[in-house]
């Protein structure tokens, strides 16, 4: 079975550095979903699609602005379908919101954190505040019981990188039991660092998060940079999704022939039939030469 996923809100309340909302509308091919935020449009996409959809993605820009979204979820429940979020956070700093989205019937929430560190997050995020707020909603989520519904994405990226360890550190703190380290989609090399300085810091906190009993995963990462953590790359399972409204409504042909490529060195790697490259944004700004050796990697750890 797929999940139906739906941009349901056309506004955010953060501003940030980079935005996969964003980034997909500057495709070449204007792949971006439209904003569908009739309760009627979805009920009818809801039972059109449950033969081969069983679960429901409603993200945005920032679902959570949308004063239908209970409906929405209700609605989704009352269809037969697993409800799921993905937000910044930062609406649920009301706790009385939380327990009326539990209420509704919600399974899942994904939430962005950017860094561990205040600073940090407000200056990506370009909003005051944010972090305290989207803290705040972490920490009422998981009051209410609820830390194996929730799943933490961090977005990789040239400012928080370094703290990779520091940021697993903090979320296990907070009580987080799920945590998905999400490589930028971006075309600046202000934002994006080379997966080369990636690599030490990202394979210490994977250490870290494993030995913590974390459940944790990566996205957008090449598995020939995971070294002994490739089985960690969620693409190699990941559930497909149908775009709701979107000129191309496949997600998983979307990600692989639009958003990915492999490289002329990925030829040679055993895992080539298997792996999706990285982001072609990535290319734009560092090449093709750092793979070069990269596929030897691959033969040492699948022996």
């Amino acid at each position: 079975m797929k999940s139906l996923s739906i941009n349901f809100w056309s506004q955010c309340s953060n501003n940030c550095l980079f935005c996969f909302c964003r980034e997909k509308d500057l495709l070449a091919e204007k792949v971006g979903a439209p904003v569908i935020d009739s309760l009627i449009d979805l009920s009818r996409a809801l039972r059109r699609h449950r033969a081969s959809c069983d679960w429901l993605i409603i993200s945005g820009n920032e679902p959570t602005l949308n004063p239908n979204l209970l409906k929405a979820i209700l609605l989704a429940k009352k269809n037969g379908y697993g409800a799921e979020i993905r937000t910044n956070g930062r609406t649920l700093k009301d706790r009385k919101f939380c327990l009326k989205l539990m209420k509704a019937g919600l399974d899942s929430i994904g939430i962005t954190l950017l860094s561990h560190q205040a600073k940090t997050h407000d200056f990506l995020t370009r909003t005051s505040n944010s972090f305290r707020e989207t803290i705040q909603g972490i920490k009422n989520f998981i009051a209410l019981g609820n830390a194996s519904r929730l799943v933490i994405y961090v977005v990789i990226n040239r400012f928080n990188f370094r703290h990779l360890v520091k940021i697993v550190s903090f979320c296990h703190k907070l009580g987080v039991k799920n945590l998905q380290l999400n490589f930028v989609y971006h075309n600046d090399k202000e934002i994006v660092p080379q997966f080369s300085e990636v690599v030490k810091p990202l394979n210490k906190a994977l250490t870290l998060a494993t030995g913590l009993g974390l459940n944790i995963g990566t996205y957008g990462l090449p598995p020939c940079f995971l070294g002994e953590y490739q089985k960690l790359a969620i693409e190699l399972g990941l559930k497909n999704e149908v775009i709701l409204g979107g000129r191309i409504s496949d997600y998983n042909y979307l990600r692989t022939n639009l958003g990915k490529r492999k490289t002329k060195y990925c030829r040679q790697c055993l895992q080539k039939n298997t792996c999706e490259g990285t982001w072609k944004s990535y290319y734009n700004v560092y090449g093709e030469e750092e793979f070069k050796s990269r596929p030897a990697k691959i033969k040492a750890n699948v022996r």
